[in-house]
């Protein structure tokens, strides 16, 4: 990874055979992935990292929201370039950008992505404020994204007219992450695994605005909803949730999908 003057992070990932769907095109679950990276190596490099909160504050990390818009899917054996900056702080959510480019330059996709910081020792959200003198933000005339994205539409208020099979994935030991519950790249992961086949042959992502509600465990009986909301032939319009046996909302997501070139 590289740093500029400006505090923005640049690195490159390389798309692997495990990384992609049967077309050899990225999956979803390798941009998120990425993201992850990118914002973790970055805080580390900060010295704000999950592992330097937890030792020196008791402090802890946790994704709220990401909202990614995607040009194109980069292919098997692509070098996608990252470049990542975090921004000053929004309501009680501290904002990062992550835009990735591919081969040839191009923009693949842009990200807002919505961090919270968490006292773990009350249990609470601490204001960003708390945390930013800690590192530089960027002068915003240079980079910047608006991070208020908006409100995302729930599931169970969706006008949905097909709904597909629930999934019911068993999570496992190595879904588990550093703060000791599932990582919030394995919900994306398991949302896409409920989505129709022959939906994810013909379509591919071109929003995806995704929000984590609440932690899950080594135990948790999950049930991931699917509900297509519109679908003209080119673009189709999704809901998706995920929730607990008891009924409790872990995980929501509103994305839109087009058309693949044929």
């Amino acid at each position: 990874m590289q740093i500029d003057n400006d505090n923005v992070a640049y690195d490159e990932y390389f798309v692997r055979a495990s990384d992609t769907d049967m077309f050899y095109s990225a999956a979803l679950p390798f941009y998120f992935d990425a993201m992850q990276e990118m914002g973790g190596e970055h805080a580390e490099r900060m010295g704000v990292a999950i592992a330097d909160l937890m030792r020196e504050r008791n402090w802890t990390w946790v994704i709220t929201r990401t909202r990614a818009i995607f040009h194109h899917l980069d292919m098997w054996q692509d070098t996608v370039r990252l470049e990542s900056w975090p921004q000053k702080g929004y309501k009680l959510y501290c904002p990062r950008v992550v835009n990735g480019y591919g081969k040839d330059g191009s923009l693949s996709f842009e990200a807002m992505t919505l961090w919270a910081l968490i006292d773990l020792s009350r249990n609470r959200p601490l204001r960003p404020s708390e945390l930013e003198s800690s590192f530089r933000i960027p002068p915003e005339d240079k980079h910047w994204m608006d991070p208020d994205i908006g409100k995302i539409e729930r599931f169970d208020d969706a006008a949905i007219t097909e709904r597909w099979p629930v999934h019911t994935p068993v999570p496992t030991y190595f879904d588990i992450d550093y703060n000791r519950h599932i990582n919030n790249v394995v919900y994306v992961r398991w949302m896409v695994s409920a989505m129709d086949e022959e939906f994810l042959k013909s379509y591919e992502p071109a929003v995806v605005d995704v929000q984590w509600e609440h932690q899950t465990f080594r135990g948790d009986k999950i049930h991931v909803e699917t509900g297509v909301v519109s679908n003209d032939g080119s673009e189709a319009r999704l809901v998706h949730c995920i929730r607990k046996d008891d009924g409790t909302i872990v995980f929501e997501a509103n994305t839109r999908w087009r058309k693949k070139d044929q």
